[in-house]
C-alpha cells in the first residue's frame, strides 16, 4: 500500500495542472476574502463587517472549490485521457488499492489546500483595515447563512472533490468530472427549483433531495433542513460506491 502512495503522490505532483491550480485556488481564495474587507465599511454600531469564523469560511465556495476539483479529477481523468491506467494496472493489479490510494491521497490535497487557504485569507484578515474584522457580530458567508465552522469547510471541500473523482470514474471523461459538479450546483438545480415552484407542490421531494443545495444547508446550518447533512452525505457515498464499483469491472 505504501508504493501505491507513493506513487499517487509523485503522479499528483509530476502534473503541471495540479501547481497552477493550486496557486489559482489561492488566489481567488484570498480575493474573495478580502472583498468584504477591504470593500466595505464597519457598521456604525461598532460591530465588524466581518468575522474571522465568517472569513475562513470563503474557501468552502463553490467558485473556489472548481479548482480544486480540476486537481481532484485529474486522479482518474488524467489517467484515462492519456492511457497511463495500463501502466498503472500493470504495476498495482489490485484495484481496490489503487482506488483506497487514490482518495487517500485526494484527502491528504484537499486538507493541504484547504489549510494553505486559511494561511491566505489569515494574512488577509491581518493587513484588513481597522475595524472591519474581529470576533464580534454574525460575520459575512460567501454562502450565504451562517459561516461554517473549520471542519465543514474541510469536509465539504473533500466531498465536493471526492463528487468529481467519482464522475471520472463513472465517465472516464476528466472535462465531465470538472463540469457537471459545477452545472449541478450553480444551474441545474437552480432550475429545478424553479420549476418546482411551477408544479404546484409535484416536484417538492425532487427539490428536497438536490445534493448541492443539502450540502450548501449544511454548510451554512440552515436550521429548516436539519436532514441536509445526511442527505448530502447519502449522495457523496453513492456517487463514490458506483464509481468504485464500475473502475472494478469495467477494463482498462
Amino acid at each position: 500500500m505504501i508504493a501505491n502512495l507513493v506513487y499517487e503522490w509523485r503522479r499528483l505532483w509530476s502534473v503541471r495542472a495540479s501547481w497552477i491550480m493550486t496557486f489559482v485556488y489561492l488566489v481567488i481564495t484570498g480575493l474573495l476574502g478580502a472583498g468584504p474587507l477591504f470593500l466595505g465599511d464597519p457598521q456604525s454600531n461598532g460591530l465588524n463587517v466581518q468575522t474571522w469564523k465568517g472569513l475562513y469560511s470563503t474557501n468552502a465556495n463553490f467558485l473556489v472549490l472548481v479548482m480544486l476539483s480540476v486537481v481532484a479529477s485529474q486522479f482518474f481523468g488524467h489517467e484515462y485521457r492519456y492511457g497511463t491506467i495500463r501502466l498503472t494496472l500493470t504495476e498495482f493489479p489490485k484495484r481496490e488499492r489503487v482506488v483506497l490510494a487514490k482518495t487517500i491521497l485526494l484527502a491528504v490535497y484537499v486538507t493541504l489546500a484547504t489549510i494553505l487557504g486559511w494561511a491566505v485569507l489569515g494574512v488577509v484578515g491581518y493587513i484588513a483595515p481597522e475595524g472591519s474584522i474581529g470576533t464580534e457580530g454574525p460575520g459575512l458567508s460567501i454562502n450565504g447563512g451562517e459561516p461554517s465552522e473549520l471542519w465543514q469547510v474541510l469536509v465539504f471541500g473533500f466531498a465536493y472533490c471526492l463528487i468529481a473523482m467519482s464522475l471520472t470514474m463513472i465517465t472516464r471523461n476528466l472535462a465531465l468530472g470538472i463540469v457537471l459538479p459545477l452545472l449541478l450546483s450553480s444551474i441545474i438545480e437552480g432550475l429545478i427549483v424553479l420549476f418546482a415552484g411551477l408544479a404546484n407542490g409535484k416536484m417538492d421531494w425532487i427539490v428536497d433531495a438536490l445534493p448541492f443545495a443539502n450540502g450548501t444547508a449544511w454548510l451554512t446550518n440552515l436550521p429548516d433542513q436539519p436532514n441536509a447533512g445526511l442527505i448530502f452525505a447519502a449522495w457523496v457515498a453513492g456517487t463514490y460506491l458506483i464509481g468504485s464499483a464500475i473502475f472494478f469491472k469495467r477494463d482498462a
